[in-house]
């Protein structure tokens, strides 16, 4: 019964461990951001810290996710820049 689902799930797991690093992070801690927020603040958490209206957690949490590891990427850019020069 389950059978094409595993065979699917298998499919996409080893796609996915196939990426790099950089891009299986870029893919899971955006929504690991996503339900840190809700669970902390949920929608009327973020209503009630001075936004006009109930932003969506798992949107901000992917701006947030997208952003660290961004920032992240760049910090490693510059760490081998710095090593390469001194």
């Amino acid at each position: 019964m389950f059978g094409r689902a595993r065979l699917l799930a298998s499919a996409i797991w080893k796609r996915f461990r196939s990426y790099s690093l950089f891009v299986q992070l870029l893919l899971v801690v955006p929504i690991f951001c996503a339900i840190a927020l809700t669970l902390l603040v949920g929608n009327m958490g973020l209503a009630l810290m001075g936004t006009a209206i109930a932003i969506n957690s798992v949107v901000a949490g992917w701006i947030g996710g997208a952003f660290v590891l961004l920032l992240g990427k760049a910090g490693i850019i510059v760490a081998k820049d710095r090593k390469n020069q001194g």
